[in-house]
């Protein structure tokens, strides 16, 4: 599959779902001899274009699940971005505390998850690259969002400057914030009290495809 331009300095390689593997972020900032490169992905692909690259190659992992990390033993890199949890996992990087904000642009920051601890997202100009942080968490047969992680993952994303949100192994992977927000405000405005958690069960078919009704949550409530 092909890369995917966004911008002169921004392109992707898309998800794939057999073997499953996340969208891969290319950031080349002009001027800079520096490309960033936002998760790494499992497939071959992935890896050989993120070999092919010349210069300094930075690399930020968005969380520690397999299909955005198990390249990383593939691929060569100058430095390596992760969060305590994801470090468990790859054994190597350098763990983000607070916010990192580089020269070139980049800006890289934590962002509550009900889907996985410890996710990063990556800002550069009009696009911020989400990983899987606003994806369901499964516990038993339920698909649930918690609800304190949900506020505050909600109040990172109105904090985010950039116009449009990327959300990985989303067939929209570029979507307007303010879209995306509306969704999440959608899904806390059911939270009941006394629960700490949102059942979003019923906007699901069956089959894990989203229900086409006025209540439809979008692609971007990934069942993963």
């Amino acid at each position: 599959m092909p890369l995917i331009s966004l911008t002169p300095e921004i392109s992707y390689l898309p998800s794939v779902e057999k073997p499953i593997s996340s969208d891969v972020v290319f950031i080349k900032p002009d001027g800079s001899d520096t490309t960033w490169i936002f998760d790494v992905g499992t497939s071959s692909e992935a890896a050989r274009l993120i070999n092919q690259i010349e210069g300094k190659k930075n690399i930020v992992i968005s969380h520690f699940h397999p299909d955005h990390i198990l390249n990383l033993i593939k691929v060569k890199y100058d430095k390596l971005y992760v969060t305590k949890y994801t470090k468990k996992y790859t054994r190597a990087g350098e763990v983000l505390e607070g916010d990192l904000v580089f020269p070139d642009g980049i800006k890289i920051s934590q962002i509550p998850s009900s889907h996985s601890k410890g996710c990063l997202v990556l800002e550069y100009k009009d696009y911020a690259f989400l990983g899987d942080a606003t994806y369901v968490r499964f516990r038993l047969n339920a698909r649930e969002y918690n609800v304190q992680q949900l506020e505050q993952m909600i109040k990172k994303m109105e904090e985010i400057t950039a116009p449009n949100f990327c959300l990985s192994h989303d067939k929209t992977f570029v979507q307007p914030k303010e879209s995306v927000l509306r969704i999440y405000r959608k899904i806390l405005s059911r939270r009941q009290n006394g629960n700490p958690t949102i059942n979003v069960n019923d906007f699901f078919n069956a089959d894990g495809g989203v229900k086409e009704s006025e209540d439809s949550l979008g692609n971007n409530v990934k069942v993963k």
